[in-house]
């Protein structure tokens, strides 16, 4: 509600939720002090925003009686949208309150520590809350989802020229960029081998995540579009982009991210098979997708194989002992706190767990990871529903049109007549 009281344009909602988006994709994080986590841009953003509807709230209730700021289109959006962030509200007071117990608890029971870097974690649980509420008080039509789509495809082709310009390392652009970075994290590209790229991230497996994400908006879009699909056609142009952004996330060397895109190109092309009842034109664009992946998996450079061949033999691969080393310790002291966890001690206990479920779960146990995980879950479900609300509405539409344009012998209880209608 605050966004809106705030905003009331929807169109400069829109503006903000993009210049969040792009500013969390392109612009690297800033790192104020040694002992305080790093800030991006979007943050700023956001919590500037924030303060600003926040005064303009105020005003809002002081001349109540004279000031209506939105238009009756959207008073009428926003009182359908009022259960859905009250669901948003509840679950993150839940998410505030278990972050509060397991610290309490953990300080006077577990004889732990609680610093700025622990009040910090709230910042960022303010922040998932206020991306939810800016994104839940859009009214998306096809004009803003246009000018948001092509935001983020501009945000996309930045990222892939950024990638290959640190893989190339042409006139030496990665020396120059060491100081706008995470130092730790930027010898992944200056003195590792095989070198992994980070984009404008701290962390090339938190890029390779970003990669499996685009790739998933891209992989929708690649089986979704019934006009080229209708006619058999290849959409050439977003497959050359699918490529692009699989090889980007090959640059990163984030195995992890690769199991994600296996995933994802699989359940995608087991969707569209069925969907499409194994047309000849599905079948081609789910081998020209495979065709490309593999091309690009076997002509990767030799450093890339081993390191994805070391990941797969856990008896010898570093990272996998380590991974387990990390698993075991943190299920030793998730058993012996489950329910409230030790609270976040990040002075004292290790943040690198490798496992973010795990790590939620030693902090704010059994309780709290089922509040941050409905956090997020609660959102995709709404909106997934909403899809569908929309889905079977355009449907209906369809079908009226096509009801009021069919000949007078048309009978509804005839699906042969609906065929290729759709």
């Amino acid at each position: 509600m605050i966004w809106n009281i705030g905003l009331p344009n929807n169109k400069t909602r829109v503006f903000l939720l993009t210049v969040v988006l792009l500013a969390a994709m392109i612009l690297p994080a800033v790192s104020l002090h040694p002992s305080l986590p790093s800030l991006r841009l979007e943050e700023g953003v956001l919590f500037g925003g924030l303060a600003y509807c926040l005064l303009k709230t105020a005003l809002y209730f002081m001349k109540r009686a004279s000031v209506k700021p939105w238009s009756q289109d959207e008073d009428r959006i926003f009182n359908r949208r009022r259960s859905m962030e009250r669901l948003i509200n509840i679950i993150f007071i839940f998410l505030i309150t278990s972050y509060i117990i397991s610290n309490i608890f953990g300080v006077l029971v577990k004889n732990g520590s609680f610093t700025m870097r622990d009040v910090m974690e709230l910042v960022t649980y303010l922040k998932y809350y206020l991306v939810l509420t800016l994104a839940l008080s859009v009214r998306m039509g096809e004009e803003e989802w246009t000018f948001l789509r092509r935001s983020a495809l501009a945000g996309v082709v930045f990222l892939i020229l950024f990638g290959w310009l640190q893989h190339l390392n042409p006139l030496d652009i990665n020396h120059w960029l060491t100081p706008y970075f995470n130092q730790n994290h930027w010898e992944h590209l200056i003195l590792s081998r095989p070198a992994r790229i980070l984009g404008a991230f701290d962390n090339p497996n938190v890029f390779g995540m970003l990669t499996v994400l685009i790739l998933a908006a891209l992989t929708a879009r690649y089986f979704w579009d019934e006009q080229s699909m209708s006619k058999g056609r290849i959409p050439w142009g977003l497959l050359v982009l699918l490529a692009l952004v699989i090889k980007l996330e090959y640059l990163t060397i984030s195995r992890t991210a690769l199991l994600g895109i296996a995933l994802l190109f699989s359940l995608c092309c087991i969707w569209a098979f069925r969907r499409y009842k194994r047309s000849r034109a599905v079948l081609i664009r789910i081998a020209a997708l495979f065709l490309i992946t593999v091309i690009l998996f076997i002509t990767a450079p030799a450093d890339f194989l081993n390191r994805v061949g070391e990941g797969l033999d856990f008896t010898s691969s570093t990272s996998g002992i380590g991974h387990l080393e990390r698993w075991e310790m943190a299920s030793g002291s998730i058993r012996e706190s489950p329910i409230l966890g030790w609270g976040t001690q990040k002075t004292t206990m290790t943040t690198l767990v490798d496992n973010e479920y795990m790590l939620y779960t030693r902090r704010y146990g059994f309780v709290g990871l089922a509040a941050y995980l409905s956090f997020f879950l609660v959102p995709w479900v709404l909106a997934f529903k909403a899809l569908l609300f929309v889905i079977k509405k355009l449907s209906y539409r369809r079908f009226r049109l096509h009801r009021q344009r069919a000949p007078s012998h048309f009978s509804p209880f005839r699906p042969t007549n609906l065929s290729g209608r759709f």
